[in-house]
């Protein structure tokens, strides 16, 4: 109610006895007026109201004559200090009481009285505009409240239109704060005296039936009252549409624009209407822009306003919490550590919760949103930074205007981040209404709709997911993430991330199942013989093509340095998931490269830099994990240069700063098994990871570019339904492509589609795989596998695929890829058995298969907050 009626106030500044704002011409609060002020400061109507407000927060009964001598000092205080505009009859009335001996009040009351009884005109607006307040001091007692609101108007004000006028409006404000109407303007009318009820129900009436421009005289506190109630009643409320940009609460708006274009004493008139509307509409309807703008005497914030209405309707206290008057909000039992975790979506962008103020180390942002309650110290003790406060409640049923809030909040987060600036996002305990206003901000920002955003969301928040445990919040989301059409309310049919069967339901059923469910396909019943037979796919075609076809009759068949690598990857994954479902906070990239760092270490390169580097971080021995204990990986089983020249070097490479400058095939054979974390989540999933370990230790581009473009394509054959269609799976992967990585370039696009056309046009042509796949790079693998995947999609013919991929020029990598998509599409059955039987790692990658899915389903170790069923796994995938 305050704020209201300071951003009311605010916006009428600059227009006060100006030229009246035609109609569509929107207000701004650019400052200027009689002050002049600066933008976002409000004028004498509100400084007065905080004068009453400042007595009223301490619980005072407004009506005591101890009261209304606080309520007088403060207006003499006010006068000699701080006014900056003051009405004739305010500034007769004070400077006649400060001369006179006394109460302060008793003394004001007899000065405005004198004023009154000698001058005709000395009904004003000035008392109606400052005694909203009142209603906050009263709302359990509408006698004691009628009575607090003609003694306080009556200080300077004691005509009976004064009074009657601010009686019925505190009454509306009473009503609108405790049943969300504007009913109690009207049912005032039963407080007034009974003569005058007529009268005012008539001007009530007259006021409806004329827009606000009608009431000119509004510097009259009849006029001011009837152009006020005019704003609020001939606005329309705007219907709920939230995908379309209406919500009921900009209601407030429309209505003190409406009020600021009625001309003359604007200011003034706007103030009494925001304070009836922020009664009605709650802090949560007045724009977040406004409340940041909004300040003035005596050196007041917007937060500061809401401390002073919050603690004047509780009486003068704060809560058990302490809120709103303590320095600083506790940490709510339960919560999570602190934690900062970039948006998926967005590096600019950090997600954490309340804890990360406290005690935490110093976050590196130029602006913070807070999604809770937070107390009156800098949030960011001695750094310049923006703060934005949302009201936004974590419980159903507790938000009057939820969706609005929402987007809000979300836009203020799109306008900090276009001002290039690094934001901070959090709640309480960061678990739900941190990810929901992150979702729409995903949406605004991006365009993908809900389920990708929530679904990228629960898989970096994975201290804890609450989200589902508040059915109205995330309706608001999926309502305010959901394109529709131009012309319409249906949603829009557009090219979105492919989903698994059933991925939309998952999102959705959040509400009704536990959320943390990574990537719901793998509870498909053939989820776990695709993931299997991605990985001995891989390691199959590595070993057949190696061999260029001509395998030994019986025996041993020895693993390449591509499965090597790749048993080191999923092992570096699930450690990664490990990592961050304890500590909340995972970069996968760099765990995955110490997976490679200790492959290297078994291998004997560097191993006792290796070990210097990384001992550290155990109290057991390194190499630590089960994996490390494998004897075969400890075996020289081929040459990865481009590998071994990276891991050398100590310090991983990235896509900005290379170590290598090699496009070498093993930058995408080794990162194949990442596809699983990502199937099933859209194309924009994966790419990017998937390019960044590929830049571990290969910083051609395009060796990153193949690697992210396997990916997708991998999560279009893991996800392709229970009856696979090969190239139907790789053709929606590589239209997924433009979406899934936008640094895709236009050639690549056309190699990759040429190679799928080709399969379709000439299978099986080893001139035409020869020209596809020259040499041992990675674009070549990637083309030549998907040319062969192509060209022998059906089941039973997986064993003939592998045997032609091998006669490729480098045989091993393109079988490798050949074997990794077929099998991720077919499943480990599809496989030749007499191969992968004979395979040395064939039980060491089935095992890793298994504990994959398990540690994405399942989490068997637990996690910050979550008890595991699984007392070995941290000392098999330690999270180090």
């Amino acid at each position: 109610m305050l704020l209201g009626a300071a951003v009311g106030d605010a916006l009428g500044v600059p227009y006060e006895f100006q030229a009246t704002l035609r109609e569509g011409q929107r207000p701004q609060m650019i400052g200027g007026g009689l002050g002049p002020y600066k933008p976002g400061e409000y004028s004498d109507d509100t400084q007065m109201q905080v004068c009453v407000a400042e007595v009223a927060a301490t619980g005072a009964d407004l009506r005591a004559p101890e009261a209304l001598d606080a309520v007088a000092a403060n207006f003499q205080r006010w006068l000699d200090g701080g006014a900056s505009d003051v009405g004739n009859q305010t500034r007769a009335v004070l400077n006649a009481a400060g001369r006179a001996s006394g109460a302060a009040g008793a003394a004001m009351l007899e000065a405005a009285r004198a004023y009154a009884a000698g001058h005709s005109k000395s009904a004003g607006n000035g008392s109606l505009m400052r005694t909203g307040i009142v209603a906050l001091a009263h709302l359990g007692d509408v006698a004691a409240m009628a009575e607090a609101a003609v003694a306080v108007g009556a200080l300077t004000h004691p005509d009976p239109d004064c009074a009657d006028a601010c009686v019925l409006w505190c009454s509306g404000i009473r009503t609108a704060v405790l049943e969300g109407t504007f009913d109690g303007v009207r049912a005032g009318l039963d407080l007034l005296p009974v003569e005058r009820r007529g009268v005012w129900a008539r001007r009530l009436d007259e006021a409806e039936a004329h827009p606000p421009h009608h009431f000119g005289n509004n510097g009259w506190v009849v006029h001011a009252f009837q152009a006020a109630w005019s704003a609020i009643t001939r606005t329309p409320v705007p219907e709920l549409s939230p995908a379309e940009g209406s919500f009921p609460a900009q209601h407030l708006r429309l209505a003190l624009e409406a009020a600021v274009r009625a001309g003359t004493d604007t200011d003034t008139v706007a103030a009494i209407v925001g304070a009836l509307l922020g009664a009605r509409w709650g802090c949560s309807g007045i724009p977040l822009q406004w409340q940041q703008a909004v300040h003035g005497w005596p050196g007041l914030t917007g937060t500061d306003l809401v401390r002073l209405a919050v603690r004047t309707a509780r009486g003068g206290q704060d809560d058990g919490a302490g809120w709103p008057s303590t320095a600083r909000m506790p940490v709510p039992v339960g919560s999570p550590r602190g934690f900062a975790i970039p948006h998926p979506h967005d590096s600019g962008m950090v997600l954490g919760n309340l804890a990360l103020f406290q005690g935490g180390e110093p976050v590196d942002v130029d602006a913070v949103v807070s999604l809770c309650r937070m107390g009156t110290t800098p949030v960011l003790p001695g750094a310049d930074v923006e703060h934005v406060r949302v009201w936004l409640v974590d419980r159903d049923g507790d938000n009057a205007n939820l969706h609005y809030v929402v987007d809000q909040a979300a836009r203020e987060v799109l306008r900090l981040r276009r001002e290039g600036k690094r934001v901070l996002l959090h709640c309480a305990a960061g678990q739900s209404r941190t990810p929901a206003v992150a979702a729409v901000y995903s949406h605004l920002a991006t365009g993908i709709d809900a389920e990708i955003a929530l679904s990228d969301l629960r898989e970096v928040l994975l201290h804890g997911w609450h989200l589902s445990e508040h059915a109205e919040l995330l309706d608001a989301v999926h309502a305010l993430a959901t394109p529709v059409a131009s012309g319409g309310t249906s949603p829009v049919n557009r090219p979105s991330r492919p989903s698994r069967p059933g991925e939309a339901d998952v999102v959705r059923r959040e509400r009704d199942a536990e959320p943390e469910r990574r990537t719901g396909f793998l509870k498909e019943k053939w989820a776990a013989s695709r993931v299997r037979g991605l990985l001995l796919g891989l390691a199959v075609g590595d070993t057949l093509g190696k061999a260029r076809g001509k395998l030994p009759a019986e025996g041993s068949l020895w693993a390449g340095v591509s499965t090597q690598l790749a048993c080191f990857t999923v092992e570096g994954t699930v450690r990664a998931l490990v990592r961050g479902d304890h500590k909340g906070i995972c970069h996968p990239p760099s765990v995955v490269w110490h997976a490679y760092c200790r492959w290297a270490a078994l291998q004997g390169m560097e191993e006792e830099r290796m070990r210097r580097r990384w001992a550290s971080g155990t109290e057991g021995a390194w190499p630590d994990g089960w994996l490390a204990q494998v004897p075969v990986l400890a075996q020289r089983r081929g040459s990865a240069p481009a590998t071994v020249a990276a891991l050398s070097k100590i310090e991983q490479g990235t896509v900005e700063k290379p170590t290598t400058t090699s496009r070498g095939c093993h930058a995408l054979t080794r990162i194949l098994p990442v596809a699983v974390v990502f199937a099933g989540r859209g194309p924009g999933h994966g790419a990017a990871e998937a390019r960044e370990i590929a830049a571990l230790t290969h910083g051609d581009p395009a060796a990153q570019s193949a690697a992210a473009h396997a990916t997708v394509l991998l999560a279009h054959c893991l996800t392709s339904g229970e009856e696979p269609q090969v190239r139907r799976a790789l053709a929606d992967g590589i239209r997924a492509l433009p979406e899934a990585d936008p640094d895709l370039a236009t050639r690549e696009l056309e190699q990759l589609t040429t190679a799928l056309e080709q399969a379709d046009e000439h299978p099986a042509d080893s001139e035409r795989l020869a020209r596809l796949a020259p040499d041992a790079t990675a674009p070549s693998a990637l083309l030549g596998g998907l040319y062969v995947a192509a060209s022998f999609p059906e089941r039973d013919q997986v064993d003939a695929a592998l045997r032609f991929a091998a006669g490729a020029p480098d045989g091993d990598s393109v079988a490798c890829v050949t074997g990794a998509l077929l099998g991720a599409a077919h499943g480990a059955e599809a496989l030749p058995v007499d191969l992968v039987s004979r395979h040395e790692l064939a039980w060491v990658l089935d095992t890793l298969a298994r504990d994959l899915v398990a540690q994405i389903v399942d989490r068997p170790s637990g996690g910050e907050y979550l008890g595991g069923w699984d007392p070995h796994w941290w000392s098999r995938y330690p999270g180090w």
